[in-house]
């Protein structure tokens, strides 16, 4: 029998260390972001009917191909959710009580099977915001400040690409693309960046004549704009925004649930070709599922945290290089002063990592290579004495301080970790 060889699906990572935090950092901006703008926290299952994901769907949709599909032991039909979109859905038509218009987010896992690449994982973290009850444009043009602002307080500068459905579905009405080919059409235009324009043409030409495909192209590079793109536009301008945002009549955005406005996000220096996050208008979906005589229009935006991680990484974020424990103690020998400090340093101050094994080479070879600006090492002598010795580990140099005196240890260690020490 071969030996087992532990490993990780592809598209399937662990995180942890600077990785971590910096998802963690991540998150927390966004949660900020996402409550000042109004949006209360929803947590939905993983775990669904496989007939609630693939309701919307024909069943060689890609997105059904990239379900991950299972049975429990009552041989019911499941799905790992591949969105938070469907689930989110779901949540509006299991509780038809709630208050209109309705402000949620999300952050959570999600799962596709499909294909992977920088930015675009099997398992990853989407982070949703979704509105319910709001027909407006404002709140489309809204959900695209806020993400210009998040984007750029995160450290990307963000290109905003938008367009909308009903658009499209006229231009391609325009060069005779037929009303049942349109969903089909609609998929390939969407890949339009990603393939050549010989595969391009190869593909359109299964629905509609070949001398049209040019038509197409042409007619995407100036289209006359509707009221929604105008109006839309108007309110980013006056946002500040608009240097941020590029229109792309093509912009289809895959799925066919969208209705209206679409938009997708990359990285202006497009350290990576995925893009960073994106959403539109949905207002189908939820009223179709509920179908009770009432309308429920819906937009929401996904912002792709594995994809923003990618990119700064990328840039070498140097926040994300060192570590949050500021100081390593290394205890010699069994003494109450020293769990002293420990408790009141870890109180008042910082985070203090305890190294046990002794060896003092090791500990200092420990603390350089996991960026740790501080070392002390508690010995007999240093109880005996009161007394204690600070190494900082960047400059080699080392400054002695009263055992008990947590203030100007607290002081001395924290302005050596923010780099004000002199």
């Amino acid at each position: 029998m071969a030996k087992f060889k532990p490993t990780n699906i592809k598209g399937a990572d662990d995180l942890f260390g600077n990785a971590f935090k910096m998802k963690n950092d991540i998150v927390n901006l966004l949660k900020v972001s996402f409550e000042r703008y109004g949006y209360q926290p929803l947590e939905t299952s993983q775990l669904n009917y496989l007939e609630t994901l693939t309701y919307k769907y024909e069943d060689n949709a890609e997105i059904v191909k990239e379900i991950y599909k299972l049975k429990d032991q009552g041989d019911r039909d499941l799905g790992l959710r591949y969105d938070l979109t469907v689930p989110f859905c779901k949540f509006i038509a299991m509780n038809r009580n709630l208050k209109m218009p309705f402000r949620r987010y999300e952050i959570g896992k999600v799962w596709r099977n499909g294909p992977v690449k920088a930015g675009r994982l099997r398992e990853f973290y989407q982070c949703d915001i979704d509105v319910v009850g709001d027909k407006s444009i404002a709140v489309e043009a809204e959900m695209i400040v806020m993400a210009v602002g998040v984007y750029k307080q995160i450290g990307i500068e963000p290109i905003v690409e938008y367009g909308n459905r009903k658009l499209l579905t006229q231009i391609l009405q325009s060069v005779g693309v037929e009303d049942k080919n349109i969903a089909s059409v609609i998929g390939i235009v969407d890949k339009m960046k990603k393939i050549t324009e010989a595969e391009l043409t190869a593909e359109l030409s299964k629905y509609m004549p070949k001398e049209n495909v040019g038509k197409l192209l042409m007619a995407f590079k100036n289209p006359p704009k509707t009221n929604a793109i105008v109006e839309l536009e108007r309110l980013l301008r006056v946002y500040g925004v608009n240097d941020n945002c590029v229109f792309a009549p093509h912009l289809a955005r895959g799925l066919n649930v969208y209705t209206g406005t679409v938009w997708e996000i990359f990285d202006k220096e497009r350290r990576i070709t995925s893009s960073l996050g994106g959403g539109g208008r949905y207002d189908r979906i939820i009223t179709e599922w509920i179908d009770n005589g009432q309308e429920y229009p819906a937009v929401g935006m996904s912002f792709g945290l594995e994809p923003i991680m990618k990119v700064l990484e990328q840039a070498n974020n140097a926040k994300y290089n060192d570590s949050r424990v500021w100081l390593m103690v290394v205890p010699m020998c069994e003494s109450n002063k020293t769990l002293e400090m420990l408790r009141e340093l870890r109180e008042k101050w910082f985070g203090v990592l305890v190294w046990n094994e002794g060896r003092v080479g090791k500990a200092f070879e420990y603390a350089d290579k996991e960026n740790i600006p501080c070392v002390i090492v508690v010995g007999e002598k240093e109880i005996a004495s009161g007394k204690i010795q600070i190494k900082d580990m960047r400059s080699g140099n080392t400054k002695e301080f009263k055992m008990d005196d947590f203030s100007k240890i607290g002081k001395y260690v924290s302005d050596i970790a923010m780099g004000d020490n002199k």
